[in-house]
């Protein structure tokens, strides 16, 4: 005969405790890269803390350590001179690419006969009115 109440004394200290105070839980899709940010984050929000910044708690991301090399070898003053002559040389290298882009001229395109397009268009279409002159006319179009 089993017993009604099973081995709940056995099994108490045994149960899964949640990990997470604020209730229950579901999954989520994030970035690789802000993963482990987002749930240091979590956490303190779950332990009602104020929650402060995570990448420096974690010894920072690789993009702020970076930044901060870059911030002990110069100061703010040559950074600021270095972006603005950075975004001068791109500025005129823009420009310089718009000019060649808009005084190249056109490859050259050689067309076909007229009298062999008529010949093309009849085998496709072999109801077509198109005459001679039409197809002439079209390519002095197409050639201006």
């Amino acid at each position: 005969m089993p017993n009604p109440k099973g081995h709940e004394d056995s099994i108490k200290d045994s149960r899964f405790k949640a990990a997470w105070q604020s209730g229950p839980t579901r999954t989520i899709r994030v970035p690789i890269a802000l993963a482990d940010a987002i749930l240091d984050y979590a956490r303190q929000l779950d332990k009602k803390l104020e929650p402060r910044d995570t990448a420096h708690s974690r010894g920072g991301s690789e993009v702020e350590k970076k930044q901060s090399q870059s911030h002990d070898t110069r100061t703010e003053a040559e950074e600021v001179a270095w972006l603005k002559a950075e975004n001068r040389r791109l500025q005129n290298l823009v420009s310089d690419m718009r000019i060649e882009l808009y005084h190249t001229p056109p490859p050259e395109i050689e067309l076909p006969e007229a009298a062999d397009l008529l010949n093309r268009l009849k085998a496709k279409h072999k109801k077509s009115t198109a005459s001679l002159a039409d197809i002439e006319a079209i390519l002095e179009m197409i050639e201006e």
